[in-house]
């Protein structure tokens, strides 16, 4: 089994890597832990097969739908504490990998962009002083691109390794005055390393990936989001070359406390988990070669951050 669609998928550990950067969702949603109860981490979006393998393609263009549904229950948002919150996301994240055939301490290197249009949308009921008001608000345009200026590969027979850094840009549109934004406005640095091992014999998969996010202040609100940890687990088997079906997970942890005359509710460090299922079919249209993945992540846990349901329906295509 060659697995030739499998690598064409690995872009997608890039990609949907530059998409949760890119998809700066709610700037200023209600959030526990990192500000609005979000962060530049999109949980699901570093890999669904073959991390860690390199794209055979010289450039490699991916498309990701994102569609989010999830609540809050404490946060705080453009400086003010809100009660509750229900926070509903759809998104379209279009992401370019080229490959230069440059080598790099014996790595193939690699480097992209992202470029997300979210529609986020936001109910928020706060209570003072035993008074309910109730709030919705949405917004529509750029969101905050994802530029990825380092990517490198390792294979070894059936392991595969690669490490990349990802650097969100604040592009997308922010006002305190506004529940939800299209932007985060501030940066973020990601830096990641990935393992495959892929059984081309068995067609089993074993991935993971573990990053770092620094997330700079925003500087509108005076709000430093804290130093975040991820590790996304895959496990994946190929009954061909162009059917595959996995079980993916991931894990948050926010490692230092927010800060800033913003951070009214203290460090408010976040952390949560989710798991669900994943497919793949890649199929031939025309004389392109295309791969299509759908994929739900089910959030079980989550402390000072969003709880919800992550579905992605995605297509890749190289050359």
């Amino acid at each position: 089994m060659k697995c030739r669609k499998v690598k064409e998928a690995v872009f997608n550990s890039v990609l949907t890597l530059a998409v949760a950067f890119s998809l700066s969702l709610p700037g200023s949603v209600p959030v526990q832990a990192a500000e609005g109860g979000y962060s530049n981490y999109l949980p699901g979006t570093y890999g669904d097969f073959a991390m860690a393998v390199e794209p055979e393609g010289r450039l490699t263009l991916r498309n990701d739908i994102y569609y989010y549904n999830a609540d809050d229950d404490k946060s705080v948002r453009g400086g003010r504490v809100d009660a509750e919150a229900e926070l509903t996301v759809v998104a379209n994240l279009t992401t370019l990998l080229f490959k230069p055939d440059i080598n790099i301490f014996g790595a193939s290197y690699a480097f992209g962009v992202l470029v997300p249009i979210v529609h986020p949308d936001i109910e928020t009921k706060t209570e003072i002083l035993n008074r309910t008001f109730k709030n919705q608000d949405d917004t529509t345009g750029l969101g905050d691109i994802a530029w990825i200026p380092l990517v490198l590969y390792w294979s070894h027979g059936n392991l595969h390794t690669s490490f990349s850094e990802f650097i969100v840009s604040p592009t997308g549109d922010y006002d305190t005055d506004n529940d939800v934004n299209a932007g985060l406005n501030y940066w973020s640095f990601d830096t990641n390393f990935a393992l495959t091992h892929l059984n081309p014999d068995t067609g089993r998969e074993f991935s993971f990936n573990l990053g770092h996010i620094y997330n700079t202040e925003n500087n509108d609100t005076d709000y430093q989001t804290g130093q975040e940890l991820h590790l996304d687990v895959v496990f994946n088997q190929f009954f061909s070359e162009t059917f595959a079906a996995g079980i993916q997970g991931y894990y948050l942890k926010q490692i230092t406390g927010d800060s800033g005359d913003g951070a009214v509710l203290g460090d408010f460090k976040a952390e949560s988990a989710g798991i669900g299922p994943a497919l793949l079919w890649s199929t031939q249209i025309g004389q392109q070669n295309v791969t299509f993945i759908a994929k739900w992540l089910h959030e079980f846990h989550a402390d000072n951050r969003f709880e919800g349901d992550h579905v992605f329906t995605s297509f890749i295509m190289e050359w």
